[in-house]
């Protein structure tokens, strides 16, 4: 029997040896390669309704590295995809430019930089294009992760681009309705808390900002139902019909 325990313990020492030498080389891998680079989000929506009198901005996409950082700042390069029968570029190539992007030295985060053109059309349509990461001499490998995203801009409500990473851990599903609420009763516009992303001058709300309109909107939310017959409801998105809830 003892023999069998010390066996057991010996076999159990090499199983935890194995697997710390397979960490160890994992995270050499990782963090010894020269560097892939990736969209932090599938996804990025912009709407000049949020932004009034604009006719041209620059939106930011998110991306980071995976890999060592470089004490350069490092070209991030895109392309329109046109090759893909799934993704359908539905906005008018006059509306749009590709400008491209950085991850600054000694930085694992950056972004990659389009312009939007304001149209009268958008104020009942939302336009739709894809952007790719493509290798160039700054990364060459850009095989890790998400090369693509699906860029949506509109002169309408629309689910702002931080809802799906952020917004919807508070506050749920998104409709537009409640969206609407939410902004009438911060009295804002847009609610640009995305921590982590690099494009501070767009999304700079701190986390203490952000709990104070968490307390408004909760708030808001309360008064509304005691005052109406029917709590407030969403009007479309994936809750259609059903009462608004907050989630923390």
């Amino acid at each position: 029997m003892k023999t069998i325990n010390s066996l057991n313990r010996l076999l159990v020492l090499v199983f935890l040896g194995i697997m710390s030498y397979s960490c160890d080389q994992e995270e050499t891998m990782i963090f010894e390669t020269d560097g892939s680079v990736y969209f932090t989000t599938s996804d990025y929506s912009y709407s000049f309704l949020d932004y009034p009198g604009k006719q041209i901005d620059t939106i930011k996409l998110p991306v980071q590295i995976f890999g060592k950082t470089a004490d350069v700042d490092r070209l991030v390069k895109i392309e329109l995809v046109t090759d893909d029968t799934s993704k359908v570029n539905t906005a008018p190539e006059e509306l749009y430019s590709l400008i491209g992007g950085v991850v600054p030295a000694n930085e694992q985060l950056g972004s990659v930089s389009l312009e939007l053109k304001y149209a009268d059309a958008l104020q009942d349509t939302v336009y739709a294009f894809y952007v790719r990461i493509v290798p160039n001499d700054d990364f060459e490998d850009v095989s890790y992760n998400s090369r693509i995203v699906e860029v949506l801009f509109t002169a309408k409500e629309i689910q702002p681009a931080n809802w799906n990473g952020y917004l919807r851990y508070f506050w749920g599903d998104y409709s537009t309705c409640w969206w609407k609420f939410i902004k009438e009763a911060t009295d804002r516009t847009s609610i640009p808390y995305w921590p982590g992303n690099a494009d501070q001058d767009t999304w700079w709300m701190s986390d203490s900002e952000f709990e104070a309109l968490q307390v408004v909107v909760k708030r808001e939310l309360k008064k509304y139902n005691e005052t109406h017959e029917t709590p407030l409801t969403h009007d479309d998105g994936p809750s259609k019909g059903k009462e608004v809830q907050i989630l923390y």
